[in-house]
């Protein structure tokens, strides 16, 4: 499809308004030159130049939305530290709503730091707790949600499942239950420990090996048309009989996306976009984020996976947890290359 009517719809990003849910994160990064071994072990030496922080995680997936012109409200938990504080004034920073953040002080932020000599990672070093939260933390975090979706206010409402404790399968259920009763669109990008089969998803969005987990079809990697790709057929067909969402759009890194929708049997690919790879670090919350605007915006799902694919193709040739703003997308999809 010619750019121009794939683009006609970012403008409209703006009129929507989106509940996040999900595991909050903040992503550190240190950056520097590695030019020689340690004597202590056979490890490269990072001199640190710079060091920067960015919300990661369901906080990603909410920055990204932002960026794109919507409105966002997030609920989510952090600890009673200074990292829960960091990462809450950046996402007010970005002019997310985070009235409905709970902070628990039994347990820290989720922080993910990376280190990376020149643009090349060294090493990923996580602080997080995975346990799960109380249930007093999930009752007040549904009746925060309920509050909101009742306002009329909220389009969709996103499930972001990191597998660091938010999630239960009764509170996700419940959860899209109350989307559900507030006629709200729900989508929801799954981590392949938890699988709890919850129904009512509107859209799911996998990428291929959580895809394969999530259906317990034995991984097979696979490359070229995902239409004749027997494995991944099988893992798809597989979720929608036990997940049965509308839409189930599983990425696929450098063979693009594979969109399962309606009674077709086989799915619609959707090519990537990317012209290079740097960093995949939150390349599917921008696909996230994006589809569900471009569907919100009245694009169809094969032009809101075209639009959420030069979304993706864009930040994982950045380095680090990228968001993309509405003026780049348009420029990407316009472009004639």
């Amino acid at each position: 499809m010619p750019g121009g009517q794939l683009s006609r719809y970012v403008p409209l990003f703006k009129q929507a308004r989106v509940a996040v849910l999900g595991d909050l994160m903040l992503d550190r990064y240190v950056w520097g030159r590695a030019t020689r071994i340690s004597q202590e072990a056979p490890v490269p030496v990072v001199a640190v130049q710079r060091q920067s922080a960015v919300p990661g995680g369901a906080a990603n997936v909410a920055r990204n939305l932002r960026t794109l012109g919507a409105a966002v409200d997030v609920f989510g938990v952090i600890g009673d530290d200074l990292e829960g504080q960091e990462l809450l004034r950046r996402l007010a920073e970005a002019e997310a709503d985070v009235s409905g953040v709970e902070v628990d002080s039994s347990r820290p932020t989720t922080v993910k730091t990376r280190v990376l000599a020149g643009n090349q990672q060294v090493v990923r070093i996580d602080y997080e707790q995975t346990r799960e939260i109380a249930s007093e933390l999930r009752r007040r975090l549904l009746n925060s949600l309920e509050k909101q979706l009742r306002s009329g206010a909220v389009q969709a409402l996103i499930l972001e499942d990191y597998a660091k404790g938010l999630f239960g399968r009764q509170f996700m259920r419940q959860a899209i239950a109350l989307a559900q009763s507030c006629q709200v669109m729900v989508a929801l990008d799954p981590h392949p420990s938890n699988n709890f089969r919850a129904s009512g998803l509107c859209l799911m969005t996998p990428n291929r090996a959580e895809a394969f987990a999530l259906a317990k079809v034995p991984y097979q990697g696979g490359s070229g048309d995902p239409r004749s790709d027997r494995a991944l057929l099988r893992a798809g067909h597989r979720l929608r009989q036990t997940w049965a969402p509308e839409h189930l759009l599983i990425t696929l890194g450098a063979d693009g996306m594979a969109l399962f929708s309606g009674d077709d049997s086989l799915p619609a690919h959707i090519p990537t976009k990317a012209k290079q790879v740097f960093d995949v670090s939150g390349a599917g919350d921008t696909v996230m984020a994006t589809m569900v605007l471009a569907m919100l915006a009245g694009a169809s799902l094969p032009e809101a996976a075209e639009i959420a694919n030069h979304a993706a193709g864009v930040v994982v040739g950045l380095v680090g947890t990228a968001a993309i703003d509405a003026d780049t997308l348009i420029a990407s999809i316009d472009s004639p290359t």
